[in-house]
């Protein structure tokens, strides 16, 4: 073990929280905050090699307090891990520590980085000294090129440390933290808008290591629930089995997110009677052809009630503006969505609906000069002016309809946001074109550097990217 002193690091990520539903102005309605599961493994590996690690959320706090957290550890090495989401507070966190302590080695990866490093580089460009480490089909490919240590790390054995929690949040912020394991990685599925089937291979974690990552949580955390992050919970059925078995070995009451297609009825009476209280199921669009899982109304609606008859809470996530819909098939979604709600089979809170954004990188895609806060809440993408107001009326739709008690926060943003768009010379994002990928390459070479778009930049701005 070696003495290099780490920070890792997870910015503040605008205006799509990690609270649900997006722009919620207090939580409540049982609403936790998702802590990333990159912060875990992150934490995780470095103490493998350094008995100096500290990780700082800049979600809890003002920002000036946390970044007195990460110099006054004094750190060699910051490990900053963005979404696209948080990559204005990234942005700001790594020029503050470099012009504080320029010694301080800074590397950023993370959602952001790969998908957007070879294919849209300038979106991910910071202006001071930086490494950037996308993660190639391997969640431990980042431990070689920063850490040095070429020692093969394998998700299925790896015990998760999560003490880094209680180290990181107060009591009062783990009162509304939402505890979760991540049991499986990769995704069998290949929706065209989703990085999952795009960064890691399919990996499941072991029986043995997932059971003793839920006892730490419960015992030593005092997590009184349990949440699967993974991709979609019933992938493999053997290691869902095997989880099932678990929960109830640990009698622990648990959620997970899965897809309609694996909702059977079988399944969804399994999961009441291990202790299931609710699933997160990614409906997107009943029409569309960018998503790779079936979905339909009819089998969607049956599982609801079943679910609702067994104490289950569906949490269906909707997405509008994907680039193969019609603006009135939006429009009719958005509308379905409200009656859903007004017939009682499931609460808005317990909703996701979205506007499509562009986290990965399609050629069909022309980009907004907005910052990162408002991706995922505002339109990021549009064909031209009269598509752009399109997609602004669908999230107006969405606010209107389906969150009526944030729409005054939603005015709020959206006044941000247009007058943010009034200033620029041009409302369009001016950077290098994305070639035209197919779907099978995309999902091989997203994170590869196979196929790239090279940064034309200056010497001078090149060495401070690299």
């Amino acid at each position: 073990m070696f003495m290099t002193r780490i920070v890792i690091v997870f910015p503040h990520v605008g205006y799509c929280t990690g609270w649900r539903p997006h722009l919620a102005t207090e939580v409540k309605n049982g609403s936790t905050y998702h802590i990333a599961q990159a912060l875990t493994y992150l934490y995780t590996t470095a103490r493998l090699y350094s008995s100096d690690v500290r990780v700082v959320d800049f979600n809890f706090g003002s920002f000036q307090q946390k970044l007195q957290d990460v110099l006054s550890f004094s750190p060699d090495k910051v490990l900053i891990s963005s979404t696209v989401n948080s990559l204005d507070s990234t942005k700001q966190i790594a020029a503050a520590v470099h012009e504080a302590a320029p010694e301080a080695d800074i590397h950023l990866g993370g959602p952001a980085v790969s998908s957007n490093l070879f294919l849209r580089p300038r979106l991910v460009q910071l202006s001071v000294p930086c490494q950037y480490h996308v993660t190639n089909r391997d969640i431990f490919d980042w431990v070689n090129p920063i850490l040095g240590i070429d020692e093969k790390l394998r998700f299925r054995d790896v015990q998760p440390d999560n003490s880094w929690i209680s180290e990181t949040y107060t009591p009062a912020e783990r009162q509304n933290i939402r505890f979760t394991i991540v049991s499986s990685i990769g995704c069998t599925f290949k929706c065209s808008f989703c990085l999952n089937p795009k960064v890691y291979d399919i990996n499941y974690k072991s029986r043995e290591v997932a059971q003793a990552e839920i006892q730490y949580l419960k015992h030593e955390l005092g997590a009184d629930a349990i949440s699967f992050a993974d991709p979609f919970f019933f992938m493999r059925e053997r290691h869902a089995q095997a989880m099932m078995e678990v929960v109830v070995e640990e009698d622990i009451p648990w959620s997970q997110q899965t897809t309609l297609s694996t909702l059977t009825p079988e399944h969804l009476e399994q999961m009441a009677a291990t202790g299931c209280t609710s699933v997160l199921t990614g409906i997107e669009n009943f029409a569309t052809g960018e998503i790779d899982k079936p979905v339909s109304p009819e089998i969607f609606e049956d599982r609801l009630t079943i679910a609702k008859s067994l104490g289950i809470k569906i949490k269906p996530s909707f997405i509008a503006g994907l680039l193969d819909m019609s603006f009135d098939v939006d429009v009719e979604q958005i509308l379905y969505v409200e009656r859903l709600i007004e017939r009682g089979l499931v609460e808005n809170h317990n909703i996701q609906s979205n506007i499509y954004t562009p986290y990965i990188p399609d050629v069909r895609d022309r980009l907004l000069d907005v910052p990162f806060r408002f991706w995922g809440v505002m339109p990021v993408t549009a064909d031209d002016e009269e598509d752009w107001d399109r997609q602004l009326k669908l999230c107006d739709l969405v606010y209107e309809r389906i969150f009526p008690e944030t729409q005054d926060r939603y005015l709020e943003v959206r006044a941000e946001y247009l007058d943010l768009l009034a200033s620029r010379p041009s409302i369009w994002m001016n950077h290098e074109p994305v070639p035209e990928v197919s779907q099978k390459a995309m999902v091989r070479g997203l994170t590869s550097g196979k196929i790239r778009v090279e940064l034309m930049t200056s010497p001078a701005t090149r060495g401070a990217a690299e």
